[in-house]
């Protein structure tokens, strides 16, 4: 054989393996990063580092990324003005098998967006939307409030070292909209549950990143006589604990414990999982059984519930045992928590601890 026939030979059994492995490569997945799923995220405004809300939406996302493969994009934010664009610009690009938005202040925007991109898959954390391209999760906040509520009740009239005579307690939101003030029906049903005749001061920061403000309206409230505070106010909160500590009153936490910030004036945290929530809705996604429609979850679950891990403040022993009989009877049903500023009076009319 010339040298000819051989580099003809050659040329064609090359072409020949070149075809067989695209051909290979075709019927298959593809590998590396390219058989990645990306997911998008939408923050809230008060952005990372809030130790809350933000922050606990970024560890399910690096969580699923480490379990999963996954890669992911966020956004933070610095407005409400923002979350159209936001939004818009992760479902342009149609590489999302997932868009996340975090917030009830998203309704609106996520309503908007979803409309326009009827294809896309959209979780919304802290919504009750009901779109066909919505998995709205949400928890319940009158259930994650009410046992610290139920502890301010009782510890105000204790002889705590630094509670007072006045009988006086408070909660601070960063912003009204029906999720937290849910939180602020279930923390003052706890507290009127085992003590009625508390009076409850509300505040309402406007900001969730505004730990100054926050600070300002605690030491506002303990002039007036609070010596618990609950803060549901995302990074704002901040300034509540340190003004808890700065006049040596109480405070309790929201969200991811927070109980080590001040830990010998934060009593405990109303804490809830919403990196669990960010978490499962990736699992659902790659597992297939991701689903639209409203999904809610409370302490039965074990969304929520009271966190005093990590804090110094030790409850006298009636309050530790009070807390623990009302766990349970809400985790049985047995006890439920109002949900409306309507039915709180009423509620709090037919239902009364008793020891």
């Amino acid at each position: 054989m010339n040298i000819k026939k051989i580099i003809a030979v050659l040329l064609a059994l090359t072409m020949l393996l070149a075809l067989a492995a695209c051909g290979a490569k075709s019927e298959g997945k593809p590998s590396g990063e390219a058989q990645k799923t990306k997911i998008g995220i939408v923050l809230g405004t008060g952005g990372l580092g809030d130790k809350n809300f933000n922050d606990m939406a970024y560890d399910g996302m690096t969580r699923a990324e480490a379990d999963f493969g996954i890669t992911f994009d966020y956004l933070e934010p610095t407005s409400v003005s923002d979350y159209v664009p936001n939004l818009r610009s992760l479902c342009e690009t149609k590489e999302y098998a997932l868009v996340i938005g975090m917030g009830t202040d998203m309704s609106d925007a996520i309503t908007e967006v979803a409309e326009d991109f009827p294809d896309q898959k959209f979780s919304h954390v802290d919504s009750f939307l009901n779109l066909t391209n919505v998995s709205a999760v949400s928890t319940k906040w009158q259930e994650q409030t009410f046992l610290a509520g139920v502890v301010a009740g009782l510890a105000t009239r204790s002889d705590m070292p630094f509670a007072n005579e006045d009988n006086v307690i408070g909660v601070i939101v960063g912003q009204e909209n029906p999720s937290l003030r849910k939180g602020i029906i279930g923390y003052t049903a706890g507290a009127r549950y085992v003590n009625p005749d508390v009076q409850v001061l509300e505040g309402n920061v406007d900001s969730f990143n505004d730990p100054g403000k926050g600070k300002e309206m605690a030491l506002s409230m303990y002039n007036q006589g609070a010596d618990f505070i609950q803060a549901i106010a995302g990074a704002s909160g901040m300034g509540i604990y340190n003004a808890s500590n700065e006049v040596g009153r109480y405070s309790f936490g929201v969200g991811a414990n927070v109980n080590y910030i001040q830990p010998d004036n934060i009593v405990g945290t109303s804490a809830r999982t919403v990196d669990k929530m960010v978490y499962n809705e990736i699992k659902a996604v790659l597992e297939g059984t991701w689903e639209p429609g409203n999904h809610i979850s409370g302490m039965k679950e074990g969304a929520v519930g009271y966190d005093a891990s990590q804090s110094n403040v030790v409850l006298p022993e009636d309050i530790q045992t009070a807390l623990a009989e009302i766990e349970k009877m809400i985790v049985d049903g047995t006890l439920v928590p109002p949900e409306t500023q309507e039915e709180l009076d009423s509620w709090v009319a037919a239902n009364q601890y008793s020891k």
